[in-house]
């Protein structure tokens, strides 16, 4: 019998140099020991909250921490987070037919049964393992439609505790929109928890027009709570004392990818006619691979000035920038928060309006605040102006006005106060 008080050992076959024997030892153990032991193992991986409030358990995903974070800083309530064997493990019983995000609704082939069986013990006994000192109160996602909680919205009815979704997708991009549209209309999808908390309108309109989804009274905007760290951030610095020009990149997914090329080597080219200034040039990527990704594609020609970093996060890059380059990216919403200079490429499939736009020349809001470049040497003319004349923040309320266009920002309260307020009527 495997002793699960071996943290160390088992930390170390998951991340250490045993790392790659990990999954097979995984899928044997919970092949024999069944769902109990699978959410034992699981239960090793919960980072729990320091607070004793009513205990709330979340499902990690990418992005999603960020909005845990500022949950546990700004709410009363105790999040434990998940961080590990949710996906692996339930592998091991579902058919590769249930592992597709919201299409996993429809598989009816074998092993169906027995899948949604073991998931839900598995949820569970892992629901109860994590409340031993504290009842679970909730469990809460990232999303409404993935296969892995299907288990938990089950345990969740059995032990009639609310499963509730803080979603992080929020599509704006019209085009972005219509195939959200479409992929759950012929989905057939169906919610099976209690609320969903989005970022803004235009999620809440894309569930509406679908109709089937869920209810419309089960859909509730909220805000990120994400975007509250904002508020403890200094975004005053003037332009003259920033010392960055930075370019948010859109590698791939933002109907780009080609232009995007285009625009880093502008980018490129301006760093090394300006070599000889204290200026910076970062090129913020999101994650390693995306960072491996623009080194290959600038090459060893790139100047001493220019930096290209996932790791410097967006709370520090953006306070400290004069000017922000960036296409179709919710990213240039927090550059108006940190009341930056924004750029938006229009060239090549860079546009400045249509349906796969999301910043269009045509919306007041993008008009008053973001300035367009419309070939390479606009471009680099905006980096020039930003190095030897920066304008001045803008006193006005342009800056704000961006923000509301494009997600939720309570007036006298904040997002995390706004989720806390949902949470509070189920529990």
């Amino acid at each position: 019998m495997l002793n699960l008080s071996s943290f160390g050992l088992l930390k170390n076959l998951r991340h250490g140099v045993l790392s790659r024997l990990w999954a097979p030892i995984a899928a044997t153990i919970i092949r024999s020991g069944g769902p109990k032991v699978a959410a034992r193992l699981t239960n090793l991986s919960i980072d729990r909250d320091t607070k004793s409030g009513p205990l709330i358990l979340c499902l990690s995903r990418e992005s999603f921490i960020k909005d845990i974070r500022e949950l546990r800083r700004r709410t009363e309530f105790s999040y434990a987070l998940i961080t590990a064997g949710f996906t692996r493990f339930q592998m091991s019983w579902t058919p590769a037919p249930m592992q597709i995000q919201t299409f996993y609704q429809k598989y009816d082939g074998p092993g169906k049964t027995e899948a949604l069986t073991k998931s839900t013990q598995y949820a569970l006994q892992l629901i109860r393992l994590a409340g031993k000192k504290s009842q679970v109160r909730a469990v809460l996602s990232a999303n409404f439609d993935y296969w892995q909680d299907a288990g938990f919205k089950q345990a969740c009815k059995i032990l009639n505790i609310p499963f509730i979704v803080l979603s992080r997708e929020h599509p704006i991009i019209p085009k972005t929109c219509d195939i959200v549209e479409s992929w759950y209309r012929n989905s057939g999808y169906h919610f099976d928890g209690a609320a969903i908390a989005v970022a803004g309108p235009s999620t809440e309109l894309v569930l509406r027009k679908v109709g089937t989804v869920c209810r419309r009274d089960q859909v509730v905007i909220t805000g990120l709570p994400r975007f509250d760290a904002w508020r403890d951030v200094d975004t005053s610095k003037p332009m003259q004392q920033r010392p960055l020009i930075t370019l948010l990149t859109f590698t791939e997914g933002y109907f780009a990818d080609t232009t995007f090329v285009d625009v880093l080597h502008a980018f490129s080219a301006a760093a090394k006619s300006h070599r000889d200034s204290p200026i910076q040039f970062l090129v913020k990527t999101k994650d390693l691979d995306d960072t491996m990704k623009v080194r290959a594609l600038l090459g060893s020609d790139s100047a001493g000035n220019l930096v290209c970093d996932h790791e410097i996060d967006l709370f520090s890059a953006l306070p400290n920038s004069r000017l922000v380059i960036g296409y179709n990216s919710l990213s240039l919403v927090e550059a108006a928060m940190a009341r930056s200079n924004i750029v938006l490429p229009a060239w090549g499939e860079c546009k400045d309006r249509g349906e796969d736009v999301m910043y269009p020349a045509s919306n007041s809001a993008v008009f008053h605040l973001a300035r367009f470049a419309y070939d390479k040497s606009q471009l680099q003319n905006a980096i020039n102006t930003s190095i030897n004349n920066p304008p001045e923040i803008d006193p006005s309320d342009n800056y704000k006005e961006f923000v509301n266009e494009y997600i939720y920002i309570p007036r006298n309260s904040d997002c995390s106060e706004q989720f806390e307020s949902l949470v509070k009527k189920f529990i």
